[in-house]
């Protein structure tokens, strides 16, 4: 099979980023014949490996939305922190890195050039996101005020630091107190009261 009838499979199955086992399910072929297909495919430049743990691939001629790529690099994780806040607009600074929360550990990937970074917080805590459509792909982003209120999370565990252009008139911030009450952690509501309050 030829690389562009296994491109328009791929495309009609809207894998953009795919496993092995996956490109095997796609493809029907043998995983033996898999293996050895991504490895020619990756040797010629028309398959990056983005991942190798994990081993997961892209087409060389169609690269995944970073975002996209965030979701998958690490599962279960949402985009949330620096990188939700400025697709918001909620902060005015461009962010280079791609910015997630996981229920897993804090990790850090480099692919396709760029920078991903994930922050973990509790399983009671990682809810607020929902899935949106960029470039024609599903990826899963944090609502603008669980954006926030996992940012003020990190800012009282002092691993980050407050953005001092923050633009509160567009948040809910009824809502970003409700999203830190998930975080059951002693003092972070009342802080968080105190941080809107004195810079809205």
């Amino acid at each position: 099979m030829k690389l562009n009838a296994i491109e328009e499979i791929l495309r009609k199955q809207g894998l953009t980023v795919f496993s092995s086992e996956e490109f095997r399910r796609a493809t029907g072929f043998s995983a033996a014949s898999v293996k050895h297909l991504l490895i020619r495919y990756v040797r010629r430049g028309l398959v990056v490996k983005l991942k190798a743990r994990r081993g997961l691939y892209a087409l060389k001629g169609r690269l995944p939305h970073p975002w996209h790529l965030a979701n998958r690099l690490l599962q279960p994780s949402y985009v949330s922190l620096e990188t939700a806040l400025a697709h918001y607009g909620v902060i005015p600074e461009s962010v280079y890195a791609v910015t997630s929360v996981t229920p897993k550990g804090t990790r850090h990937f480099e692919a396709l050039n760029l920078s991903f970074l994930y922050q973990q917080v509790k399983k009671a805590a990682y809810c607020g996101y929902r899935p949106l459509v960029l470039q024609g792909e599903t990826v899963l982003v944090a609502e603008p005020e669980k954006a926030m209120a996992d940012t003020l999370y990190f800012v009282h565990l002092g691993r980050k630091t407050l953005n001092d252009r923050i633009r509160w008139n567009r948040l809910k911030t009824k809502l970003v107190i409700r999203y830190l009450e998930s975080f059951a952690r002693a003092g972070l509501v009342e802080w968080g009261e105190n941080v809107i309050r004195n810079r809205h």
